[in-house]
């Protein structure tokens, strides 16, 4: 496997999730993960970060992931995981999950934490508060046997790698999304069109971005987000 190919698991595991379209909540999560590969893995590479976009009550979740090696790139995984509470007598967590098989790689992510406190968001439909988790923390693991496309050019095959998830909720995305958009598609396209006036470009074999009108463009702040690229500094608008 190249090292400079990014493995896309994400992108089939829409197709793994989708379930039958119901009635959506206007009251959205935003959570900023980073992806931080640990030393044992072989022929790994993967997005060093991304955005999860959650419906406030739980559902699918949808991941917009990114990467600033070799430039600024995103890839948009629709509905790809789930967003749900695990809960006992002594604790409740915010969980996401997610499985995705493409070929003969294989892929599990796996990311929660405590809801430890309590988030007012406005909507379409008025104010509701909820309890949400601060920060997830969690892993990913892959494997691919590569049986298909064979060795690369430099001898190397075979994918196994690891990496440690995560997540921090970003309170002004959230409101924002919550007070103005009404379904998670639009939620979306809010968070990419913020990630293209930084000179963020879709990824080759990234699922096509939602679209966003003109009038819920109009509402994008550029200022809010992000505030710092990873150590970058952002692109002019």
């Amino acid at each position: 496997m190249s090292s400079t190919t990014r493995f896309i698991p994400f992108l089939c595991a829409a197709l793994l999730w989708l379930a039958g379209a119901a009635a959506a909540p206007a009251q959205w999560l935003v959570y900023e993960l980073r992806f931080t590969p640990e030393a044992e893995s072989v022929n790994f590479s993967f997005y060093t970060g991304g955005y999860v976009v959650v419906p406030a009550g739980g559902g699918e979740a949808t991941i917009v992931l990114t990467t600033e090696e070799g430039g600024r790139f995103y890839a948009v995984a629709e509905s790809s995981g789930k967003y749900f509470v695990a809960a006992n007598a002594s604790v409740r967590k915010a969980v996401f999950a997610a499985a995705a098989f493409t070929g003969t790689s294989q892929a599990f992510y796996t990311a929660s934490g405590v809801m430890n406190r309590s988030l007012l968001l406005g909507g379409s439909a008025g104010s509701q508060s909820w309890r949400v988790a601060e920060s997830l923390t969690g892993r990913l693991m892959s494997a691919d046997d590569e049986s298909v496309t064979g060795p690369a050019a430099d001898g190397s095959f075979g994918v196994v790698g690891s990496a440690l998830i995560t997540g921090t909720l970003r309170e002004d995305l959230t409101a924002n999304v919550s007070s103005t958009f009404g379904s998670q598609n639009v939620a979306t396209a809010y968070i990419i069109e913020l990630l293209e006036k930084y000179g963020y470009t879709p990824d080759d074999g990234s699922l096509p971005a939602p679209t966003i009108s003109s009038s819920e463009a109009a509402v994008i702040d550029a200022s809010l987000f992000p505030v710092e690229t990873h150590g970058q500094a952002p692109a002019n608008d």
